[in-house]
């Protein structure tokens, strides 16, 4: 069983931990090209800057999402942390964006609640003064509407073969 103290110094090495990372270090040890980037990235997460209409046309594609994706994993991997973590809000603001510069809105704005489902399906579907059954019995079998029953003689006469011990029913 952990023991609190043990609890306790785990909290303080990681508090320690906290405390000892220290950012500055790792702005620092961005190089210019990254640090560009970065602001880069910074402003266009700040400001409402639309993607160009032929830019949006081909990020608004599978393809095209699927090369953003491609392009922020390798950024990802090959830069900074930060910047690869920053690299992934762009992306997704760069595909939204560009759905909106296309006018694709999402999705959500035109799926109907249940509540409406029902309402529709219920205007769809009347009630019914009768069901199929009844109906097709109606239509079916007419009892005592039909006929009576005339009989004709023909000259067939079934016969009965052997039927080897069974009983008649």
């Amino acid at each position: 069983m952990i023991s609190q103290t043990s609890i306790r110094r785990a909290q303080k090495s990681t508090l320690y931990i906290i405390y000892k990372m220290d950012l500055s270090n790792t702005f620092r040890s961005l190089s210019t090209y990254e640090a560009i980037l970065l602001v880069l990235f910074v402003i266009y997460l700040v400001f409402d800057i639309q993607p160009p209409d032929a830019f949006a046309a081909v990020v608004d594609t599978p393809i095209g999402m699927v090369l953003v994706l491609l392009l922020t994993l390798m950024n990802f991997m090959r830069s900074n942390v930060i910047l690869g973590v920053l690299g992934l809000f762009v992306a997704y603001e760069v595909v939204r964006r560009s759905a909106r510069v296309n006018n694709r809105v999402p999705m959500m704005m035109y799926t109907p609640s249940q509540m409406n489902k029902d309402i529709e399906l219920v205007q769809m579907n009347p009630p019914q003064d009768q069901s199929l059954e009844e109906e097709m019995v109606d239509k079916m079998a007419p009892v005592g509407k039909s006929s009576l029953i005339t009989y004709t003689m023909s000259e067939y006469k079934p016969v009965a073969t052997e039927i080897h011990n069974a009983s008649s029913v």
